[in-house]
């Protein structure tokens, strides 16, 4: 079973009114990145969707240790709005034979991985397109 790290990271900017989410799969010191605006707007929730898109990338049973600074084994995010994406990510533990471990506290070095995500979230995000102005600009 292949060991696999996989950093996920999320946030929610106010000032463009969306969510950002990114995952970085590391591999025997290969590492394979994806950045996403989400469809949700509760960091949490984008973290497990970030986590639920990255390991639905793996081809074979893995031995995946989660990090985030998201607690996405949250009670709450297993009974309320996190249920389904829980049920994917356990549906592909049973058809791929995953091991999942969620590190609570992550390291230094951890942390500088998390850092790099989110500064790569805050320089994709856009802002928010005011339809009104095109419009108007348009009917000139």
């Amino acid at each position: 079973m292949k060991k696999v790290n996989i950093y996920c990271e999320s946030h929610y900017f106010n000032d463009s009114k969306a969510g950002y989410g990114g995952y970085v799969i590391g591999y025997e010191g290969r590492y394979k990145t994806f950045t996403t605006i989400s469809v949700h707007i509760v960091p949490e929730l984008i973290g497990l969707d970030m986590l639920w898109e990255a390991v639905s990338t793996l081809k074979e049973s893995c031995d995946i240790t989660v990090i985030s600074r998201q607690n996405l084994t949250a009670n709450d995010l297993k009974l309320n709005e996190g249920i389904a994406l829980w049920e994917f990510i356990n549906q592909l533990k049973i058809d791929k034979g995953h091991k999942y471990t969620f590190k609570k506290y992550p390291n230094e070095s951890e942390r500088k991985i998390l850092d790099e995500i989110l500064k790569e979230l805050q320089r994709v995000k856009r802002p928010k397109i005011d339809f009104n102005k095109i419009i108007k600009d348009d009917s000139n």
